[in-house]
């Protein structure tokens, strides 16, 4: 991720705050207002005289905050000063970056995928994939070499994206008896044999589904698969379509 103001937005071309108020400094009343409201208070930033700034986020979108100092007014949005230069950028690079990307990690943990790989495997990949996309079949074949030295694991975020049908099948296979045997006998095939659609999707399991295209279309993911992965130096990395490196996606 090059620049933040537009990458953290968007993982992919995007890339939230789950409301935990940070502990290290005791909060106003009207700080726990805006706390209350989801924003995430990180930092406090120079700000305007009379005021007091805060960097910070709010479901993984960052934002800069400036609080009058009588307590009775708040503004939430970026910093100019007069020459037009925008001055929470920086802030935003320096103190909210690793805070939003390690809460994106997070809702990716808390999603529902198909476990590919040991579980203790150190580089994990998480892959939006549809049931019906040929790409993330190939994806899946052309990573067996990583996953079966158990060095990769590999965590399918299942959607429903490319055919009406996909939905139901989704459905099928997170409801399995082996979600994770038949999924790979989907991709052993490319697809050929495809899932017979479930037809009454279970409430629960419905809501599973739109939760991952949530999360899908929340980092401005639309293509299939849509790969996040973590470099070795920790750098946040992600990609849509079939990747051109594997060895980038695995290896380094």
């Amino acid at each position: 991720m090059q620049n933040f103001r537009h990458s953290s937005r968007k993982i992919a071309l995007t890339l939230c705050v789950l409301g935990s108020v940070n502990s290290s400094f005791a909060l106003t009343p009207l700080q726990q207002q805006i706390a209350k409201e989801g924003f995430e208070f990180v930092k406090e930033i120079p700000a305007p005289a009379n005021m007091t700034g805060w960097a910070g986020h709010k479901e993984q979108y960052p934002a800069t905050v400036f609080i009058s100092n009588d307590q009775k007014y708040y503004i939430v949005g970026d910093l100019y000063n007069a020459k037009g230069e925008n001055l929470s950028v920086d802030a935003l690079n320096t103190h909210v970056k690793n805070a939003v990307l390690d809460d994106v990690w997070k809702s990716l943990e808390k999603s529902t995928y198909i476990q590919d790989g040991k579980k203790d495997a150190a580089r994990i990949v998480y892959v939006f994939s549809d049931p019906n996309c040929p790409y993330c079949h190939q994806f899946w074949q052309k990573a067996r070499p990583w996953v079966e030295s158990g060095k990769v694991q590999l965590r399918h975020i299942q959607v429903a994206v490319i055919r009406k049908e996909s939905r139901g099948q989704v459905a099928t296979l997170l409801t399995s008896k082996n979600p994770e045997q038949v999924f790979s006998q989907l991709n052993l095939k490319s697809g050929d044999q495809s899932l017979k659609p479930m037809q009454n999707i279970p409430a629960d399991i419905a809501a599973k589904i739109d939760a991952n295209q949530a999360l899908m279309d929340k980092y401005g993911f639309f293509a299939t698969p849509a790969v996040i992965w973590k470099s070795q130096q920790g750098e946040f990395k992600s990609t849509q379509g079939m990747p051109k490196d594997l060895k980038e996606v695995f290896e380094k």
